[in-house]
Order: structure tokens, then sequence, then C-alpha cells
């Protein structure tokens, strides 16, 4: 994806943005990971952005692929003179909740026990959830319901690497809905739980990837 940092300003400048995490440590385009903020290194933090059109003040950037899904601390510069630095003006700060592929809806985050692009499913800590449903749309409009797909998943557990769900059944619903045979007790002992789906077509085409970040609930005694 391009463009996931977006900001309005005045037309005809320089601007670039820093991503930092949660513990304050800032991205560097140079490692391709985080690390503490050194004033020399400030040039490996810069990542441009590029105004729309010709005089439109509008401003969108690409957020680094390379960085795992997660909430990030957005700040935006003004370039003053002919390279980046420490003294360039601040012209827009943000959170930016990153799913490791696109910008994370909120509507994809389990929260108190709920799946919001679901329905009201129980996802607890370490106890299995059967016949997971979830969407998959066409890759050629986003939006047409994808139906005879052959579907493939991965999960992540904790912010670790992505690897093979421990049930890898997959069942068509239909008007475009798949179910997962199960979520395993294995697949959910973890805080954190990132999943992404993917599909072929039969006869073809593919659709878009399905991604979404569950916070699992604990139960007493753990």
């Amino acid at each position: 994806m391009a463009g996931e940092i977006q900001f309005s300003y005045s037309s005809g400048r320089t601007c670039y943005f820093l991503v930092r995490n949660r513990i304050g440590q800032v991205w560097s385009t140079n490692t391709s990971s985080f690390g503490t903020y050194a004033t020399a290194s400030y040039a490996d933090y810069v990542i441009s952005t590029t105004e729309q059109g010709s005089a439109s003040g509008f401003y969108a950037g690409t957020f680094p692929s390379a960085i795992i899904p997660g909430v990030y601390s957005i700040v935006v510069k003004q370039q003053i003179t002919g390279s980046p630095a420490e003294t360039d003006l601040t012209v827009a700060v943000g959170d930016y909740q990153w799913n490791g592929t696109v910008t994370l809806p909120l509507s994809a985050l389990a929260t108190s026990g709920q799946l919001g692009q679901i329905g009201p499913i129980k996802i607890y800590r370490g106890e299995m959830v059967q016949n997971f449903p979830f969407k998959m749309v066409s890759a050629a409009d986003h939006f047409t319901p994808f139906t005879s797909g052959v579907i493939s998943g991965q999960i992540s557990r904790d912010g670790g690497a992505f690897g093979a769900l421990q049930s890898g059944a997959f069942t068509e619903i239909g008007k475009g809905w798949y179910s997962l045979l199960a979520l395993t007790s294995g697949d959910l002992l973890a805080n954190t739980v990132a999943l992404t789906f993917s599909a072929n077509g039969i006869s073809g085409g593919a659709a878009d990837q399905r991604d979404l970040a569950l916070i699992l609930q604990r139960t007493s005694g753990q």
C-alpha cells in the first residue's frame, strides 16, 4: 500500500515524518529497525511525503512496510533548509494504527470480548473458538464478495513471526463469507493475536488480504 500518512498544510512545502514506537524508539530507514534516538543519525529517521497535485496543500507519505502491526506515534516536519534538521518546524502529530499491511480499522480490533466486523464472539485466551467466520472481497474492486476461493491463513502471537494455523481447514459459507474450522487453544494462547487470510479463485482472480487483530481476554487463574 502507499499514502497511509496524510495531512493538510501550506502548499509547496517540503515535508517529511518520523515514526516512534510505544517506548519512544525511532524508526531508522538505514537499519529498518527501531532504536534509540541520536542527533547524529537524524537524516536516517526522515520519511518523505509528496503533495498531491500542484497546489492542493494535501500531503501523503508511505508508512514503512517492514514495521510490525501496532500503534505508533507520527511527527510531521517541514524541512526549512536544504536538508532535514532537528530544528525543522513541527506541523502535525498523532497516533497511527497499523496492521502490517494497511491502516488498521478500529472495527477490526477485538475489545471487551467482541470482534467488531463479525459480531459478538467471545475471544478468551487459550480457549478454542470453533467455526471462526471472516469475509473476503475481490481484489479487482475491493467490494464484490469473493466466492469459490481457496483460502490460506497465518497467525502471529504476541508480536512474533507469522506461521501456520494449527487448524488450516476452511469452509465457504456464502456471500463472500468463509469459516475456519477452529482457532485452537494453542493458536489463542497469547495476549494478542494477528491473523491474515488470503484467497485465490478456483477459476482465477484473487481476494484482498483480510487482516484481523485480536486482544484476548484472560479468564480466572490466567
